[in-house]
C-alpha cells in the first residue's frame, strides 16, 4: 500500500466515490467534526455553532422543538446528537452547483444517494421529508442555503 492509500477517498473501481466526494479537510474549520454534539450545531461558516440562543441543557432537535414551542417535555434519545461532519459531506457531495446552496434536483440525488435497500418506506418518508424542507425553506432562486 502506498503512503496517503489508507486515506484515500476515492476507488476507482468505485465512480460512485468520484462522483459524491467528501470534505478531507474539515479539521480546518471545525474542532473533531467526527464527534457527535449534544448541544450545537457548528458548521464551517459557525464552528462553535449558533450564537444567541440558550440551548438550554437541550440537544439541537429539542431546542428546535423548543424554539416552535411545539413539545416542552421532548425527551429524545442517544440518537440526537448532531455529527458536523455528515452535515459538511451532504454538502460537500451534493451541493455541486453552488458550495452552500442544494437544489431541488441536488436534495433528490441526495435521497437517491442515502437509500437504504428494499426499504420502501424509508425511501417515500426521506422525500417526502426532503421536499417539504425544500418548499419551506427554499430561497428565491430555488435552492436551500446551508444556514437555513
Amino acid at each position: 500500500m502506498e503512503v496517503g492509500e489508507c486515506i484515500a477517498t476515492e476507488a476507482p473501481k468505485a465512480p460512485v466515490t468520484k462522483e459524491r466526494k467528501i470534505g478531507t479537510d474539515l479539521e480546518k474549520y471545525i474542532a473533531k467534526p467526527y464527534v457527535a454534539r449534544a448541544l450545537q450545531a457548528p458548521d464551517v461558516g459557525n464552528p462553535d455553532g449558533t450564537k444567541g440562543y440558550p440551548d438550554n441543557g437541550m440537544t439541537v432537535l429539542q431546542q428546535h422543538v423548543a424554539f416552535f414551542d411545539l413539545w416542552s417535555c421532548l425527551s429524545l434519545g442517544d440518537f440526537q446528537r448532531f455529527m458536523p461532519v455528515n452535515l459538511e459531506n451532504m454538502f460537500t457531495k451534493y451541493a455541486l452547483t453552488k458550495p452552500d446552496n442544494l437544489s431541488l434536483k441536488e436534495l433528490w440525488q441526495m435521497t437517491e444517494g442515502n437509500r437504504a435497500a428494499f426499504d420502501y418506506l424509508g425511501w417515500m418518508a426521506s422525500k417526502l421529508e426532503w421536499l417539504l424542507l425544500y418548499y419551506v425553506a427554499k430561497d428565491k432562486q430555488g435552492s436551500v442555503q446551508r444556514s437555513c
